[in-house]
């Protein structure tokens, strides 16, 4: 149960404010903040959680001085069944371990490395693309195809498809108000997914340690010891490898199809990324230069800004705290929400707006205090993959506007799902020209 002290509107019996959350979770935020102020409590999936909106609760909680805040128990109750044992769902000495032994995929030099093949794929992707279509779907199979040429070192082929429906399918589950295992249910559905990506990354895992080990993290990781020598068991390197596909392409997909619709409503933003990267004049992003793309960088804030990629940062509180002058008991369930911090009226100019200067030196309002804008997390457990993330879109952007534009049907409109990971509701149909 959550501190009496905390306030929380009335709810239904059971579902609580389950119903509102998933229609329009940034419309219940801003409406119980209005109501109750920055802390308050809301009932989703059955579970009690209090709400933090400052962000010096947020850095509170990210940074987690005293080993107070479980991750593992915080998202237990949405992915843990889906996504169990990937880096969001360990704490403390035990994350730190897994997480030291996936870094090396992400230092600089492994970086370098793998942006000639995000080059590669992105422009096998987008050589031929044209007209009315969906392009969500088409930045999805992308982002999935260069996680897994990056990741596992070798494209998915025919199996791709049947990758991407499981993770659909798992991600629908996470959310499911009616969690029991049965066919006929999404959470039931998710769970088969689940273990169809078992079955697959168990065979991969297996045939990577028949071979000698290679620079993809699916080789390392097979590879990978324990302080006694011992190798990895399979079943740890299949949960982390389900995890980081996941994680590495739904979340910059949510990203530039965030960016694609803004830009097709903003003309004279478009124009300034197009003529920033016809000045490269085809070359490919690099570590080197990626941050020459000033427009692009300034955008794609922007849209991490209205649709940060983990809106919320849920932990389950294991020891009695104060949070920004709270007292919390242990066994609470608690949240920092980028969802609702990134657009608080005390922190952001006109917060609803699409305006990419409010990231220009002259403005800076993401500096005006160090966890306003965190929409990669922060603490232990900040994205391990976020510079990669930006290399990624920054590179597909280079590739889709060396050569196209995008242009929204008049009067469209498209409402972005923010949960459990931003999605447009029924697809960003644009006319790539």
């Amino acid at each position: 149960m959550p501190p009496l002290h905390v306030p929380t509107s009335p709810s239904l019996p059971v579902i609580g404010h389950t119903v509102p959350f998933l229609r329009d979770a940034r419309g219940l935020l801003e409406r119980e903040r209005r109501r109750h102020g920055d802390t308050f409590v809301v009932r989703v999936l059955g579970n009690p959680t209090v709400v933090f909106l400052t962000p010096q609760a947020t850095r509170t909680i990210y940074l987690d001085r005293a080993s107070a805040f479980s991750s593992e128990i915080g998202w237990s109750f949405t992915i843990g069944p889906l996504f169990r044992r990937g880096l969001m769902l360990r704490d403390f000495d035990d994350h730190h371990f897994h997480r030291r032994v996936m870094q090396q995929a992400f230092r600089r030099k492994a970086l370098d490395g793998y942006m000639a093949k995000v080059d590669e794929v992105a422009e096998t992707h987008l050589r031929e693309v044209r007209g009315s279509l969906d392009v969500y779907a088409l930045v999805k199979r992308l982002t999935l195809d260069i996680a897994a040429q990056v990741f596992v070192g070798a494209s998915l082929g025919g199996q791709a498809q049947t990758v991407n429906s499981c993770f659909v399918a798992m991600m629908k589950a996470s959310m499911a108000p009616l969690r029991l295992d049965l066919p006929a249910t999404a959470y039931g559905r998710g769970l088969r997914a689940r273990a169809t990506l078992e079955r697959l990354f168990t065979r991969l895992v297996l045939d990577r340690r028949a071979r000698p080990e290679t620079v993809d993290l699916l080789s390392r990781l097979s590879h990978a010891t324990t302080e006694d020598g011992s190798t990895l068991p399979v079943d740890e390197v299949v949960d982390h490898m389900i995890f980081l596909l996941l994680a590495a392409h739904d979340t910059t997909t949510s990203t530039l199809a965030v960016m694609l619709w803004h830009l097709s409503q903003q003309p004279a933003w478009q124009d300034a990324v197009v003529e920033e990267v016809q000045a490269r004049s085809g070359q490919p992003v690099t570590l080197e230069n990626h941050q020459q793309m000033r427009a692009t960088e300034l955008v794609m804030k922007e849209a991490l800004r209205l649709s940060p990629p983990v809106p919320f940062s849920p932990r389950g509180v294991v020891r009695d705290s104060v949070i920004d002058g709270w007292e919390i008991p242990a066994g609470t369930m608690i949240t920092a929400a980028s969802l609702g911090l990134h657009r608080h009226p005390d922190w952001w100019s006109h917060p609803d707006e699409f305006d990419p200067t409010r990231f220009s030196a002259e403005r800076a309002e993401d500096r005006a205090h160090s966890h306003v804008y965190v929409p990669f997390g922060g603490g232990a457990h900040i994205c391990i993959g976020n510079h990669l993330a930006e290399l990624m879109t920054k590179a597909v952007v280079t590739r889709l506007f060396a050569e196209h534009r995008v242009v929204a049907r008049p009067g469209q409109n498209v409402t972005i799902d923010a949960v459990p990971i931003p999605k447009p509701r029924g697809g960003l149909v644009l006319e790539v020209r």
